[in-house]
């Protein structure tokens, strides 16, 4: 079966394509459409999401036979190039309200909260406190962001959110959008449309400080549960109490069984995926209903400078990846990429930056990834409108399928497989615990997050605790079964892979597909690393270098832990090891010669297409072609030998120029694009050789 695998990866399947965010947000002509998706399929991309944004013109009416028949168009178009098409459920963020449809539908259906107020006229009283302040429910305003400008947050036409803890109010949502989608389009549905995208419902909606979720009778429930409305006001001091934990349980389950499962239940009746994410990184118990349980990675939450491990955003790989785990989903999804723009300066993205969340998100279990986004239109503002385009309007575009095959390598390698962690720990929503997975994430030890709301799928054999195929030895958490809870001598047992010296950088997830051993190991630091180290399983290690896809064998040794080998890893990289077990014989990778003499002298400068062209010359004596030489800059590098094109660069930039080299004297150009921020923003980065 290790020959599939590697057959697999050198080949990836459109199958495990990114599926980006197209942003539709400027008059579409379908001449244009046509054109972007040929284009998208020539690089790669094998899917879209469809989602109308701000830009689109005012006499463009969201879910109008006009947006339909453009609609309509792009699906039939995907079908006739064999790609895959998500709806997107909203026009804009959050979902729910149909772009303020549901509110026009009935007024009564609007979002309400609960404020403190000196003002009892201002709303419905809930309770009343002898300092002259009142909590009142009241509709509280909400809006969401539109499609049009003068709708965006703030702006006067800016649609208004609607109540989805009310039920009525949700099944007008659907109504309005979910079966006008279906009735244009239904011949599609379980073929080309493969899923229907939420976007991080919001209870209020946009622009709601000082509020807090409600809905009509709310008051009752809590009652109903044995406390008392009275004690809320802590809510306002950030503070806490047993009613405020019972009021954010009566949220979340309205929330579930209201919104969630409704829609869930609407996407399998017609033979889709509910696709998209909650509103939080650590919304677990949400994504059981998801039919590809997703998240969304934005505004740098973690990024290679910073909080890789630690945080409340940090936990949202593995929230997702576990929740379909142990709820037997293939896929989950992160909405990635989004407004990750570096020290700030809009568009400031770089392919390395792109490379490094693959591969953060990647080791974590996600499978299925989201770029966001590709613009339709850069046209005006609509550059400007949370950027930047990771896609059709960067510099890397031309080479955008040396990314869409990594992506279909990283998700073919995680999609079938089971990680190989003996630790569950166990949690909640708003309760991921990133300060223990941190010690598991940076001693390279593997755990899934186990929701206690899924204990009841849960059996315990052999003092294990069972579930979705995944046999835990040790747990972290309060649970009343017979099962080991996890110790230091506990971990020390509980090892898979182990290296020489602490890596607190390195990542790794020991995974098995059709029966293969591999080990997926990542890089998260920016500095090299070179240690020994020592893996459970036994065979020829086979390296494989995903972003190449290119596999070579390794020297290795057997030993008592399984197996031993040398892990050279550069910053930022990652590598696939498989085992072989039938010790099959597998060529070491070809030593180079590293050209350390090369003197690249500028010959010209670009501006407008933000590009520094450097020439060498290079003398060559013998007939070897294992030459090489490395470059140290950002952004994009590309090499010429003797005017034939030697291969693009993105990150650890180095070039293996041996076939291309002649005897005698030789010409050696290089290209450095810089970022498009120079071309977006009023900054002026640096770019070129350093």
């Amino acid at each position: 079966m290790i020959q599939t695998i590697i057959e697999n990866l050198q080949n990836p399947s459109e199958e495990f394509s990114p599926i980006p965010f197209w942003f539709l947000n400027d008059k579409l002509e379908k001449s244009e459409l046509k054109r972007q998706m040929i284009e998208f399929c020539s690089k790669g991309v094998n899917g879209v999401v469809l989602h109308p944004r701000i830009g689109l013109p005012k006499d463009f009416e969201y879910l109008s036979d006009e947006y339909f028949e453009i609609i309509k168009f792009i699906v039939n178009t995907a079908r006739d190039l064999n790609m895959k098409i998500v709806l997107y459920d909203e026009g804009m963020y959050p979902s729910g309200s149909a772009h303020g449809e549901v509110v026009k539908c009935n007024p009564d259906f609007a979002s309400v909260g609960i404020k403190l107020t000196d003002n009892p006229s201002e709303g419905k009283v809930i309770a009343e406190y002898e300092d002259g302040y009142y909590l009142v429910s009241k509709k509280c305003g909400g809006t969401i962001r539109g499609i049009h400008y003068g709708e965006d947050d703030g702006e006067h036409d800016a649609p208004l959110s609607a109540d989805i803890l009310n039920p009525k109010a949700v099944d007008v949502f659907i109504e309005l959008t979910h079966e006008r989608y279906f009735k244009h389009l239904s011949e599609y549905f379980g073929s080309t449309i493969i899923g229907f995208f939420t976007d991080e419902p919001c209870i209020l909606g946009r622009g709601t400080h000082g509020y807090y979720e409600w809905t009509e009778g709310l008051e009752n429930d809590i009652l109903s549960a044995g406390k008392d409305p009275f004690n809320l006001r802590e809510l306002f001091e950030g503070k806490t109490n047993d009613t405020i934990e019972t009021y954010r349980n009566i949220i979340s389950k309205k929330l579930n069984e209201n919104y969630y499962k409704k829609l869930s239940k609407w996407c399998e009746k017609h033979n889709i995926a509910l696709m998209g994410h909650p509103k939080e990184s650590d919304d677990i118990d949400e994504e059981t209903y998801f039919h590809i349980p997703g998240q969304d990675l934005v505004f740098r939450w973690v990024s290679p400078e910073k909080n890789r491990v630690e945080g409340i955003h940090s936990v949202q790989a593995k929230c997702t990846s576990d929740a379909a785990r142990h709820t037997g989903k293939r896929r989950n999804s992160n909405e990635c990429f989004g407004v990750c723009s570096s020290e700030g300066i809009p568009w400031y993205f770089t392919a390395d930056d792109m490379k490094w969340y693959i591969d953060w998100l990647g080791v974590r279990g996600v499978n299925m990834f989201i770029p966001h986004a590709f613009y339709y239109s850069i046209r005006d503002v609509r550059k400007d409108e949370r950027p930047p385009d990771v896609g059709p309007n960067n510099i890397w575009w031309k080479y955008y399928k040396n990314f869409s095959d990594y992506i279909k390598r990283v998700s073919y390698i995680m999609t079938d497989s089971v990680n190989c962690a003996k630790t569950a720990i166990l949690c909640k929503s708003g309760d991921l615990k990133p300060e223990i997975a941190k010690d598991f994430y940076e001693t390279q030890k593997e755990f899934n997050y186990l929701p206690y709301s899924l204990l009841d799928r849960a059996e315990v054999k052999n003092n294990r605790l069972c579930i979705g195929g995944y046999e835990y030895e040790y747990i972290i958490g309060d649970l009343d079964v017979d099962v080991k809870k996890v110790t230091k001598a506990s971990m020390v047992k509980n090892v898979d892979f182990h290296s020489d010296i602490p890596l607190k950088d390195l990542r790794v997830t020991h995974i098995i597909k059709e029966n293969v051993n591999m080990y997926f190991i990542v890089n998260e630091g920016d500095t090299d690393i070179n240690t020994g180290i020592e893996m459970k399983s036994k065979g020829t290690p086979v390296v494989m270098d995903l972003w190449k896809g290119e596999y070579y064998g390794a020297e290795f040794s057997e030993s008592k832990f399984g197996t031993r080998m040398n892990l050279l890893l550069k910053r930022h990289e990652s590598i696939l090891i498989l085992f072989d077990e039938n010790y099959g014989k597998y060529d070491l990778p070809q030593k180079r010669t590293v050209i350390s003499e090369l003197d690249f002298k500028q010959v010209d400068e670009n501006k407008d297409k933000i590009t520094k062209t450097y020439k060498a010359f290079y003398i060559k004596e013998d007939n070897s072609e294992n030459e090489c030489f490395k470059i140290s800059c950002e952004e994009m590098a590309e090499c010429y030998v003797n005017g034939k094109f030697a291969g693009v660069s993105f990150f650890n930039h180095e070039f293996n120029i041996g076939k291309y080299l002649r005897k005698g004297k030789n010409e050696i150009t290089v290209i450095i694009t810089g970022s498009i921020a120079n071309k977006y923003s009023d900054k002026n980065i640096y770019y070129g050789l350093v």
